[in-house]
Protein backbone atom coordinates (compact mmCIF):
# COMPACT_ATOMS: atom_id res chain seq x y z
CA UNK A 1 0.00 0.00 0.00
CA UNK A 2 1.15 3.37 -1.09
CA UNK A 3 0.68 6.55 1.18
CA UNK A 4 1.67 10.15 0.08
CA UNK A 5 2.80 12.08 2.87
CA UNK A 6 1.87 16.11 2.71
CA UNK A 7 4.15 18.50 4.50
CA UNK A 8 4.97 21.95 4.43
CA UNK A 9 2.40 24.44 3.53
CA UNK A 10 1.88 27.94 3.42
CA UNK A 11 2.13 28.72 7.70
CA UNK A 12 3.78 29.75 10.06
CA UNK A 13 4.28 26.62 10.87
CA UNK A 14 5.94 25.61 7.61
CA UNK A 15 9.11 24.29 10.01
CA UNK A 16 7.29 22.32 12.36
CA UNK A 17 5.35 20.79 9.37
CA UNK A 18 8.48 19.65 8.08
CA UNK A 19 9.58 18.34 11.42
CA UNK A 20 6.43 16.15 12.05
CA UNK A 21 6.98 14.78 8.48
CA UNK A 22 10.35 13.06 9.85
CA UNK A 23 8.72 11.49 12.06
CA UNK A 24 5.68 10.20 10.85
CA UNK A 25 7.60 9.11 7.48
CA UNK A 26 9.83 6.66 10.11
CA UNK A 27 6.37 5.32 11.38
CA UNK A 28 4.93 5.01 8.06
CA UNK A 29 8.04 3.06 6.78
CA UNK A 30 8.07 0.66 10.62
CA UNK A 31 4.46 0.25 9.58
CA UNK A 32 5.51 -1.22 6.61
CA UNK A 33 4.15 1.49 3.99
CA UNK A 34 5.88 2.66 0.87
CA UNK A 35 5.60 6.51 1.13
CA UNK A 36 5.30 8.93 -2.07
CA UNK A 37 6.53 12.31 -0.32
CA UNK A 38 4.93 15.53 -1.65
CA UNK A 39 5.91 18.83 -0.29
CA UNK A 40 4.30 22.23 -0.59
CA UNK A 41 6.07 25.43 -0.37
CA UNK A 42 5.49 28.59 0.93
CA UNK A 43 3.36 29.46 -2.21
CA UNK A 44 1.71 26.50 -1.86
CA UNK A 45 3.26 24.63 -5.34
CA UNK A 46 3.68 20.80 -4.66
CA UNK A 47 6.60 19.07 -6.23
CA UNK A 48 7.01 15.00 -5.62
CA UNK A 49 10.76 14.32 -3.26
CA UNK A 50 13.18 12.02 -4.00
CA UNK A 51 14.65 12.45 -0.16
CA UNK A 52 13.13 14.21 3.09
CA UNK A 53 14.73 17.36 3.26
CA UNK A 54 14.56 21.29 4.67
CA UNK A 55 15.25 22.47 1.00
CA UNK A 56 12.33 21.34 -1.44
CA UNK A 57 13.51 20.16 -4.63
CA UNK A 58 11.34 21.49 -7.29
CA UNK A 59 12.38 19.47 -10.30
CA UNK A 60 9.00 17.42 -10.37
CA UNK A 61 5.91 19.79 -10.10
CA UNK A 62 2.84 17.53 -9.37
CA UNK A 63 -0.76 19.03 -10.24
CA UNK A 64 -4.32 18.07 -8.65
CA UNK A 65 -7.18 17.14 -11.04
CA UNK A 66 -10.38 16.99 -9.44
CA UNK A 67 -12.27 13.98 -10.01
CA UNK A 68 -9.07 11.90 -10.82
CA UNK A 69 -6.06 12.70 -8.64
CA UNK A 70 -2.48 13.92 -8.24
CA UNK A 71 -0.34 13.71 -11.45
CA UNK A 72 3.50 14.45 -12.29
CA UNK A 73 2.90 15.56 -15.62
CA UNK A 74 0.48 13.49 -17.52
CA UNK A 75 1.23 10.47 -14.83
CA UNK A 76 -1.17 9.85 -12.16
CA UNK A 77 0.39 8.74 -8.73
CA UNK A 78 -0.91 5.70 -7.66
CA UNK A 79 -2.15 6.96 -3.71
CA UNK A 80 -4.02 5.05 -1.78
CA UNK A 81 -4.34 7.32 1.37
CA UNK A 82 -2.48 10.33 2.35
CA UNK A 83 -1.35 11.79 5.63
CA UNK A 84 -0.92 15.65 5.92
CA UNK A 85 1.89 16.91 8.32
CA UNK A 86 0.61 20.03 7.58
CA UNK A 87 -1.02 22.97 9.81
CA UNK A 88 -2.42 26.36 9.71
CA UNK A 89 -3.60 28.00 6.88
CA UNK A 90 -4.47 26.25 3.65
CA UNK A 91 -3.10 23.08 5.64
CA UNK A 92 -5.69 22.44 8.71
CA UNK A 93 -8.22 24.74 7.86
CA UNK A 94 -9.81 22.73 6.11
CA UNK A 95 -8.95 23.69 2.39
CA UNK A 96 -6.18 20.78 1.96
CA UNK A 97 -8.81 18.17 3.11
CA UNK A 98 -11.56 19.79 0.14
CA UNK A 99 -8.45 19.69 -2.35
CA UNK A 100 -8.08 15.85 -1.35
CA UNK A 101 -11.64 15.24 -1.68
CA UNK A 102 -12.27 16.49 -4.32
CA UNK A 103 -9.74 14.88 -6.02
CA UNK A 104 -10.62 10.95 -4.31
CA UNK A 105 -7.50 11.01 -2.55
CA UNK A 106 -8.40 9.58 0.94
CA UNK A 107 -6.96 11.86 3.34
CA UNK A 108 -6.05 10.54 7.92
CA UNK A 109 -7.95 13.04 9.78
CA UNK A 110 -10.43 15.40 10.04
CA UNK A 111 -12.39 16.82 6.83
CA UNK A 112 -13.24 19.35 5.50
CA UNK A 113 -15.82 20.89 7.90
CA UNK A 114 -14.48 19.59 11.00
CA UNK A 115 -10.84 21.00 10.50
CA UNK A 116 -12.20 24.34 9.51
CA UNK A 117 -14.20 24.45 12.57
CA UNK A 118 -11.14 23.53 14.81
CA UNK A 119 -9.02 26.19 12.96
CA UNK A 120 -10.99 28.95 13.82
CA UNK A 121 -11.23 29.50 17.36
CA UNK A 122 -14.15 31.37 18.18
CA UNK A 123 -16.31 29.67 15.61
CA UNK A 124 -15.07 25.88 17.92
CA UNK A 125 -15.77 27.43 21.18
CA UNK A 126 -19.26 28.81 20.08
CA UNK A 127 -20.50 25.27 19.66
CA UNK A 128 -18.34 23.71 22.75
CA UNK A 129 -20.00 25.79 24.46
CA UNK A 130 -23.84 24.86 23.28
CA UNK A 131 -22.43 21.57 24.02
CA UNK A 132 -21.92 22.31 28.01
CA UNK A 133 -18.33 22.48 27.44
CA UNK A 134 -16.76 24.98 29.74
CA UNK A 135 -14.41 27.78 27.11
CA UNK A 136 -11.71 31.03 27.77
CA UNK A 137 -14.02 33.96 27.61
CA UNK A 138 -13.15 35.41 24.33
CA UNK A 139 -14.14 38.69 22.62
CA UNK A 140 -13.47 38.76 18.57
CA UNK A 141 -11.58 41.43 16.92
CA UNK A 142 -12.74 41.01 13.24
CA UNK A 143 -11.43 42.85 10.02
CA UNK A 144 -13.63 46.13 10.06
CA UNK A 145 -12.35 46.77 13.85
CA UNK A 146 -8.67 45.65 13.13
CA UNK A 147 -8.43 48.72 10.51
CA UNK A 148 -9.21 51.52 13.55
CA UNK A 149 -8.13 49.95 16.55
CA UNK A 150 -9.61 52.88 18.69
CA UNK A 151 -8.76 53.11 22.56
CA UNK A 152 -12.25 52.97 23.18
CA UNK A 153 -12.30 49.07 22.24
CA UNK A 154 -9.12 48.76 24.20
CA UNK A 155 -11.20 50.09 27.41
CA UNK A 156 -13.97 47.40 26.35
CA UNK A 157 -11.88 44.94 26.31
CA UNK A 158 -10.52 45.18 30.04
CA UNK A 159 -13.71 45.73 31.15
CA UNK A 160 -14.76 42.34 29.64
CA UNK A 161 -11.79 40.49 30.65
CA UNK A 162 -9.78 42.90 33.01
CA UNK A 163 -6.46 44.85 32.62
CA UNK A 164 -4.14 41.45 32.00
CA UNK A 165 -4.75 40.46 28.25
CA UNK A 166 -4.13 37.24 26.13
CA UNK A 167 -4.06 38.30 22.48
CA UNK A 168 -3.71 35.82 19.50
CA UNK A 169 -4.80 35.34 16.09
CA UNK A 170 -8.39 33.75 16.13
CA UNK A 171 -7.36 30.67 13.06
CA UNK A 172 -3.80 29.63 13.59
CA UNK A 173 -1.26 27.59 15.89
CA UNK A 174 2.00 26.77 17.54
CA UNK A 175 1.27 29.98 19.81
CA UNK A 176 2.62 31.94 16.59
CA UNK A 177 1.53 35.63 16.81
CA UNK A 178 0.61 35.21 20.51
CA UNK A 179 1.29 37.61 23.40
CA UNK A 180 0.20 38.11 27.28
CA UNK A 181 0.05 41.31 28.25
CA UNK A 182 -0.07 41.88 32.14
CA UNK A 183 -1.29 45.43 33.21
CA UNK A 184 -1.68 45.64 29.65
CA UNK A 185 -1.19 49.50 28.12
CA UNK A 186 -3.46 50.68 25.13
CA UNK A 187 -0.09 50.77 23.14
CA UNK A 188 0.77 47.40 24.17
CA UNK A 189 -2.67 46.12 23.15
CA UNK A 190 -2.51 47.49 19.79
CA UNK A 191 1.17 46.39 18.99
CA UNK A 192 -0.25 42.81 20.44
CA UNK A 193 -3.11 43.08 17.96
CA UNK A 194 -1.55 44.35 14.51
CA UNK A 195 1.24 41.24 15.20
CA UNK A 196 -1.76 38.74 15.88
CA UNK A 197 -3.54 39.93 12.72
CA UNK A 198 -0.24 39.07 10.50
CA UNK A 199 -1.44 35.65 10.70
CA UNK A 200 -5.32 35.43 11.24
CA UNK A 201 -7.82 37.81 9.88
CA UNK A 202 -9.36 37.69 13.19
CA UNK A 203 -7.89 38.34 16.51
CA UNK A 204 -8.94 36.76 19.69
CA UNK A 205 -8.81 38.95 22.88
CA UNK A 206 -9.03 36.73 26.48
CA UNK A 207 -8.34 37.17 29.99
CA UNK A 208 -5.07 36.40 31.00
CA UNK A 209 -4.35 34.50 34.70
CA UNK A 210 -0.76 33.89 35.51
CA UNK A 211 -1.37 30.78 38.20
CA UNK A 212 -2.75 28.55 35.08
CA UNK A 213 -2.02 24.60 34.65
CA UNK A 214 -2.24 23.81 30.97
CA UNK A 215 -3.25 20.24 30.56
CA UNK A 216 -3.64 17.90 27.03
CA UNK A 217 -5.85 15.32 26.00
CA UNK A 218 -4.70 12.96 22.63
CA UNK A 219 -7.59 11.73 20.97
CA UNK A 220 -7.58 8.27 18.80
CA UNK A 221 -10.60 6.67 16.88
CA UNK A 222 -9.82 3.34 16.01
CA UNK A 223 -10.92 1.00 12.84
CA UNK A 224 -13.98 -0.12 15.15
CA UNK A 225 -15.41 3.15 15.82
CA UNK A 226 -13.71 3.26 19.19
CA UNK A 227 -12.64 7.07 20.32
CA UNK A 228 -9.64 6.22 22.96
CA UNK A 229 -8.78 9.49 24.89
CA UNK A 230 -5.09 9.36 26.21
CA UNK A 231 -4.30 11.85 29.21
CA UNK A 232 -4.68 14.51 31.00
CA UNK A 233 -1.03 15.30 30.65
CA UNK A 234 0.14 18.18 31.83
CA UNK A 235 2.65 20.69 30.14
CA UNK A 236 6.08 21.46 31.91
CA UNK A 237 7.28 24.49 30.53
CA UNK A 238 10.47 25.66 32.50
CA UNK A 239 10.71 29.20 30.49
CA UNK A 240 7.12 29.98 31.48
CA UNK A 241 7.96 32.17 33.89
CA UNK A 242 9.67 34.79 31.14
CA UNK A 243 6.98 34.80 28.73
CA UNK A 244 4.21 33.60 30.69
CA UNK A 245 2.48 31.40 28.38
CA UNK A 246 3.88 28.12 26.46
CA UNK A 247 5.38 30.21 23.45
CA UNK A 248 6.91 28.86 19.76
CA UNK A 249 10.39 29.00 21.07
CA UNK A 250 9.29 27.02 24.58
CA UNK A 251 7.37 24.33 22.33
CA UNK A 252 10.42 24.01 19.34
CA UNK A 253 13.39 25.75 20.97
CA UNK A 254 16.71 23.47 22.02
CA UNK A 255 17.25 25.28 25.41
CA UNK A 256 13.91 25.08 27.91
CA UNK A 257 11.87 22.81 25.78
CA UNK A 258 8.33 22.37 27.63
CA UNK A 259 7.30 18.48 27.70
CA UNK A 260 4.32 16.95 28.80
CA UNK A 261 4.34 14.85 31.43
CA UNK A 262 1.75 11.85 31.85
CA UNK A 263 -0.23 11.70 34.32
CA UNK A 264 -0.93 14.38 35.19
CA UNK A 265 -1.69 14.09 38.63
CA UNK A 266 -4.61 16.08 39.05
CA UNK A 267 -7.57 14.92 41.22
CA UNK A 268 -9.14 11.31 39.36
CA UNK A 269 -12.59 13.34 39.40
CA UNK A 270 -11.20 16.13 37.77
CA UNK A 271 -9.23 13.90 35.10
CA UNK A 272 -12.47 12.67 34.47
CA UNK A 273 -14.05 15.55 33.39
CA UNK A 274 -11.59 16.83 31.39
CA UNK A 275 -11.67 13.32 29.24
CA UNK A 276 -14.79 13.69 29.15
CA UNK A 277 -14.76 17.12 27.59
CA UNK A 278 -12.31 16.75 25.34
CA UNK A 279 -14.53 13.39 23.74
CA UNK A 280 -17.35 15.33 23.62
CA UNK A 281 -15.10 18.61 21.83
CA UNK A 282 -14.34 16.07 19.40
CA UNK A 283 -17.77 14.74 18.28
CA UNK A 284 -18.92 18.64 18.69
CA UNK A 285 -17.26 19.65 15.54
CA UNK A 286 -17.49 16.19 14.01
CA UNK A 287 -13.67 15.69 14.05
CA UNK A 288 -12.68 12.11 12.49
CA UNK A 289 -9.20 10.01 12.98
CA UNK A 290 -7.36 12.23 16.04
CA UNK A 291 -7.03 14.99 17.43
CA UNK A 292 -5.46 16.97 20.20
CA UNK A 293 -7.29 18.99 22.46
CA UNK A 294 -6.02 21.59 24.84
CA UNK A 295 -7.28 22.74 28.62
CA UNK A 296 -6.68 25.17 31.15
CA UNK A 297 -7.12 24.26 34.78
CA UNK A 298 -7.44 27.21 37.49
CA UNK A 299 -8.07 26.18 40.61
CA UNK A 300 -10.85 23.72 40.72
CA UNK A 301 -12.40 25.34 37.33
CA UNK A 302 -11.32 23.61 33.68
CA UNK A 303 -11.52 25.49 30.69
CA UNK A 304 -11.20 24.22 27.09
CA UNK A 305 -8.58 26.26 25.25
CA UNK A 306 -8.91 24.74 21.69
CA UNK A 307 -8.56 21.43 19.71
CA UNK A 308 -6.15 20.60 17.27
CA UNK A 309 -7.07 18.75 14.41
CA UNK A 310 -3.63 18.26 12.87
CA UNK A 311 -1.13 18.47 16.09
CA UNK A 312 2.23 18.38 15.76
CA UNK A 313 3.99 15.21 15.30
CA UNK A 314 7.78 16.47 16.16
CA UNK A 315 9.94 14.48 18.80
CA UNK A 316 8.90 17.40 20.94
CA UNK A 317 5.29 16.98 20.63
CA UNK A 318 2.84 15.64 22.64
CA UNK A 319 0.18 13.78 21.09
CA UNK A 320 2.76 10.61 20.47
CA UNK A 321 3.24 10.87 23.97
CA UNK A 322 -0.09 10.65 25.26
CA UNK A 323 -0.83 7.79 22.68
CA UNK A 324 1.96 5.88 24.07
CA UNK A 325 0.69 6.42 27.68
CA UNK A 326 -2.20 4.27 26.48
CA UNK A 327 -0.19 1.49 24.64
CA UNK A 328 -0.60 3.44 20.95
CA UNK A 329 3.16 3.77 19.52
CA UNK A 330 3.38 5.91 16.15
CA UNK A 331 3.08 3.01 13.36
CA UNK A 332 0.08 1.71 15.23
CA UNK A 333 -1.75 5.15 15.05
CA UNK A 334 -0.88 5.89 11.53
CA UNK A 335 -2.27 2.32 10.44
CA UNK A 336 -5.55 2.93 12.49
CA UNK A 337 -5.96 6.38 10.40
CA UNK A 338 -4.92 5.12 7.00
CA UNK A 339 -7.40 2.01 7.27
CA UNK A 340 -9.85 4.90 8.64
CA UNK A 341 -9.61 6.94 5.73
CA UNK A 342 -9.78 4.49 3.43
CA UNK A 343 -12.88 2.88 4.66
CA UNK A 344 -14.60 6.39 4.94
CA UNK A 345 -13.33 7.07 1.03
CA UNK A 346 -15.17 3.88 0.29
CA UNK A 347 -18.52 5.08 1.91
CA UNK A 348 -18.01 8.33 0.61
CA UNK A 349 -17.71 6.39 -3.02
CA UNK A 350 -20.98 4.57 -1.99
CA UNK A 351 -23.16 6.96 -1.66
CA UNK A 352 -25.93 8.26 -3.61
CA UNK A 353 -25.37 11.76 -5.66
CA UNK A 354 -28.15 11.75 -8.26
CA UNK A 355 -32.01 12.96 -7.64
CA UNK A 356 -34.51 11.10 -7.05
CA UNK A 357 -36.79 10.18 -10.19
CA UNK A 358 -39.75 12.85 -9.85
Amino acid sequence: MQVALLYGGRSAEHEVSINSAFTIHQALLQAGYSVLLIAITIKGRWFLQQELNHQFDTSQPLNLRPGMGIFKGEEKLSIDAAFATTHGYQGEDGNLQGACLLCNIPLCGCDTVSSAIGMHKAIASELFSAHGIPIVPSSTIDSYQLATLTRELFHTMCATHGQDLFIKPENAGSSVGVVALPNATYHEFLEAVEDAARYSERVLVQPYKKSIMEVECAILRTEDGTLHVAGPGRVIDPAKEREGFLSYAHKYGQIDTAHIRVPAELPPAMENRIKDYARRAFLAIKADGYARVDFFVHGDTIFLNEINTSPGMTEKSHYPVLMASIGFDLPCVVTSLIHHAIQRGKEERGRCFTPPKP
